[in-house]
This record gives structure tokens, sequence and C-alpha cells, in this order.
């Protein structure tokens, strides 16, 4: 009788989650719809995508590799609005396709991974054009909603923690994918298309356990244009060159994260970053800069032969003997890739740790150097952090030069913490001379409307006669 009513109430727990997910589903779809009716009414030409999706889960850890059952079946529906060319930056990038894609896969293993769902923007760069073929690059970014998660499998299954789902340690997680599309035009609006590449799914370490997610995938589906009115909107030609030559950008994040799921404790996290880039391009920026991190979870811990500090985690990882406030500190200088897509920039930053505290507090001292790693070393990233760090991020301009920002920290392709910050960019142009030739550097506003050879306002870049801002970032 006792079987019985819990198996009730696991029918009922997963019924309600089920009716949960349905409802999201339900919410995307009539979001969908209502992109749809919208760009109608607005008469701008807009493609309705539907396609059919297949996917390998690589076996990243050998939890996965017990519970992945290939193939990960589903299906996408997206709609996607082409370039008019009334925007500086979608010509520098070719005329690109903007999307949001409506994701939904079964995972294989209905009783441990369960289903996955994903809504996404995403960018198609055109990279071959032909009249019977087109190659593009995609890159998208958002949210992926999960109806299986750590909990689900060791609590209401009575699966063992070795064989849980590892992968997953919250129903709301991040979605990455990259790739390549691929579309066969058969008339003027209507195409065959393709994609084949790689999705990253897992919640930056907020919550564990939370090895991720990371799949092989492929797609082919059709796709509708309605044309809209073309002549409604016409394309406006680029300004050469960018409005500012060189930038400074300040950002303060902050968060929280887990270290071990065993502990159910949230630390705080933090970070501070300057840096300065040049524009090499009309969408590509390189520079450098400096960090500075604080994690909390970096508190008295570990065992070390016959010491051992078990307070405040049960984690492995490290050893660290104190409870010393200067142990939560790192410092690194980096270097910055910035992709500019009008309000929007994405970066991709490498660094190097120069002040770490930590670098030998693990649990077993270096097998070359023992305690005392220098500034670059061989390591095994299961056991260690290591000496650099990567971080992938995106910035969002609000107003003039304000921004905000998120980012994801990682150690190779271990996620360390997710960052939620604001930032302020202070971009450096040459004023323009009433001879005509450049001068000394001003910084540049972009939503501020000035006028050439006005002193009381900001100086426009050389060879612009307009009211309106110079340079169309994306307003």
């Amino acid at each position: 009788m006792l079987q019985y009513i819990d198996s009730c109430k696991d029918s009922s727990i997963f019924a309600q989650k089920q009716f949960r997910m349905m409802k999201k589903t339900i919410f995307f779809a009539l979001l969908f719809i209502c992109f749809g009716q919208w760009s109608m009414a607005q008469k701008i030409p807009f493609i309705i995508k539907a396609s059919v999706y297949g996917g390998y889960i690589v076996p990243m850890t050998k939890n996965l590799d017990s519970i992945a059952h290939p193939p990960a079946l589903g299906g996408e529906l997206a709609i996607e609005f082409p370039s008019m060319g009334n925007y500086d930056w979608q010509h520098h990038w070719r005329m690109p396709t903007v999307g949001v894609g409506l994701l939904g896969i079964n995972l294989g293993n209905p009783k441990l991974l369960g289903t996955a769902f994903a809504v996404y923007p995403y960018l198609l760069v055109p990279v071959v054009k032909t009249k019977h073929f087109h190659l593009n690059y995609k890159i998208g970014a958002g949210l992926s909603f999960f109806t299986k998660t750590w909990n689900d499998g060791d609590t209401l299954s009575g699966v063992n923690a070795s064989t849980a789902n590892s992968a997953i340690g919250s129903i709301l997680n991040v979605y990455l994918t990259t790739g390549a599309n691929f579309e066969f035009p058969i008339s003027k609006q209507f195409s065959i298309t393709s994609d084949i590449g790689y999705n990253h799914m897992s919640n930056g370490s907020m919550l564990q356990p939370n090895a991720g997610i990371n799949m092989l995938q492929a797609m082919i589906g059709a796709k509708y244009l309605f044309p809209g009115c073309a002549h409604c909107n016409k394309p406006k030609p680029p300004i050469d060159g960018f409005p500012y030559d060189f930038s400074i950008n300040l950002i303060a994040s902050g968060g929280a994260r887990e270290l071990y799921y065993k502990d159910n404790k949230m630390y705080p996290i933090g970070s501070f970053h300057a840096s300065m880039s040049a524009n090499l391009t009309n969408w590509y920026a390189l520079g450098g800069g400096f960090d500075v991190f604080y994690d909390g979870v970096f508190v008295q811990q570990g065992t070390r032969g016959a010491e051992s500090y078990r307070n405040n985690t049960l984690f492995g990882r490290y050893f660290i003997p104190t409870e010393d406030l200067a142990n939560k500190f790192r410092a690194g200088v980096c270097l910055s890739n910035e992709f500019i897509i009008g309000r929007v920039t994405a970066v991709l930053q490498w660094g190097v740790y120069v002040y770490d505290p930590i670098r030998n507090a693990t649990h077993d001292p270096h097998p070359v150097y023992g305690d005392n790693r220098p500034m670059f070393y061989s390591y095994d990233i299961e056991k260690e952090d290591g000496w650099n760090y990567f971080r992938l991020g995106v910035r969002c301009r609000v107003y003039d030069n304000l921004f905000v920002n998120a980012s994801l920290k990682t150690h190779l392709q271990k996620a360390e913490m997710i960052e939620w910050g604001i930032g302020y960019q202070i971009p450096y142009t040459k004023k323009q001379e009433s001879d005509g030739r450049r001068g000394s550097y001003a910084v540049y506003h972009p939503d501020r409307k000035w006028k050439r050879g006005d002193p009381n306002k900001q100086w426009q870049p050389v060879g612009v006669e307009s009211e309106d801002p110079p340079f169309n970032l994306g307003r």
C-alpha cells in the first residue's frame, strides 16, 4: 500500500513538472506567433523555419558515459529577420540574418536526463552566397530548461549517486551554440536548410553538480519567406570606417555560486575588469587589460595527510588550511577579442593569473614543483584550476556608453562562475578642426546628436555632415 502511495506521489510530481514545461512551451509558441503578427503589421520581411533535430551527447564524464543513450532527437521552430541594410553593422557583417529559435530535445534517457528545451537568439553570418547555395556561420546564446535534474534522479527514483544525473543541477541553464548553416533555395521564398554544429548547456556552476551537457548536432528542415514590403525600408549606404579609434572599458560584476552539492551553500562572487582595445576593422577590436576576482568559495577546507578541515565544506579539490580573506582574491592580465554587432558586443578573453594565493592549494603537491608552482606549468584540469582562465561574454549598450554585461568564466572546459555586471565604455575619436584636419582626441557619445563645427557639443568623425549621429550603432 505504501509503495502504491509513493508511486502515486512520484507520478503526481512528474505530471506537475510536465504541465509546467507544457505551459512554457505554449508561452514561447505564442511569443513566436506575436513576433510574426507584429512583423506582418509593420510590413517587415520575416522567415518561419521548422527543422528536425538529431544530436549526440559527448560523454565528458564517466557519469554521462553511463547514463547518456544516443541519439538525442527533437525539433526546432524559428523565426528569422533578414537584414534590410538600415544599420551600418549589417553592412559590415555582410547583411546577416537575425533569428530566434525554440528547440526541444529528447535526451535519450527519460528517467534520468528527460527533455531539454531552449529558447535563444542567433546570428547567421554569410560566408558563401550563390543562386542555389548559401553557407552561413551560426552563433547563438540563450536559456535552456530541463525536465530532469540531479535532484529528480537521486531523490525520487532511488538512483545511486554515481549513476544519477550529475550533468545538470538546475532546471534553468544557459544555452550556447555554434556551427555551420546551409541553405538550398528552391524558389524566391522557399528553401531547404540544414545545420551542423555544437551546443553546450549548463548553469555555470551556480548550482552543483554541474558537469554540463555538450552535444554534436545536426538539423534539416525548410523555411518560408514572408516578403513584407521590401521597398518600404530603403537600405542606407554604410559609413566608411568606425566612429572611434580605441576605447577603455570598465566593468563591475557580481553573482553567486555553489562549491559542492552536498554543502547546500551559496557563496558570493565578484570581479572588476579594465581594458583598452583598438578597432582593427569595422566589426572587430583587439585589446588587453587586467582583472580582479573575488570568490567566496575559498574558505578553510580540504584534507592533506593528517590535516583535515571539513567544517565549511566536504569538497576535496582544494586544501586551504587557513581562513584568510586574501585567499578569496585573484588577479590576472588578459587578451581580449571583441566582435561588434551594433549595440551588442561578443567578447572572448584569455587570461593568465599574476596573483593567485591558491595556486598551490591543492589536495596533492605538484609531481614536479611540489608546493612551489611557477607562473606557467603543466597540470591536470580534473585536479586543479591551473594558471590561466577564459571568459566568454556579451555586452549590450543600453544608453550612450553605458552597457550591461553577462559572461562565463572558465578554466579550460570547467565552468567556474557566471558574472552579471554593468560597465562603461570610454571611446576616443579624433576631433575635426575648422580647417578639416583631425586634431586631438575626444570622447565619442553614440546617443548624442551633434553637428560638426559646434564648439558646445561633441565633434563628429571626419567626412560626416549630418544633424543625426554620424554612425548608426543600432539605434
